[in-house]
């Protein structure tokens, strides 16, 4: 049990941290470990490369009567986090959290 917690605070020392970015528009290219809330005041959408390294571009919508839709919340700390899970049923079919701007990889689970 104390192994697992000190693998857990040395792997979220050295795992890289998102920084957010406000922006009008999407960019034409994404930067890794950016989370992009696009939207003029309040965002509607946010984007980021899939972490699992496929590159691929993740949009999510942030609209309230859109199914699905995530929230985003900034920590005092500047940090993120995006709730509910990133689950990809395509492709690289990632499952991830983004919690105070970290990812934390989800368990495999049956579709």
């Amino acid at each position: 049990m104390k192994l697992t917690r000190l693998f857990r605070f040395v792997f979220d020392l050295f795992s890289p941290v998102y920084a957010s970015e406000k922006v009008e528009d999407l960019p034409d290219a994404l930067e890794p470990k950016t989370l992009y809330l696009v939207g003029d005041r309040t965002p509607w959408a946010a984007a980021l490369l899939c972490p699992c390294g496929c590159r691929d571009v993740i949009q999510i919508s942030l609209i309230a009567n859109d199914n699905p839709r995530w929230r985003i919340f900034e920590h005092t700390d500047s940090t993120m986090s995006i709730f509910p899970s990133i689950r990809r049923i395509k492709n690289c079919r990632s499952h991830f959290f983004l919690r105070r701007g970290r990812i934390g990889w989800a368990k495999d689970i049956e579709l």
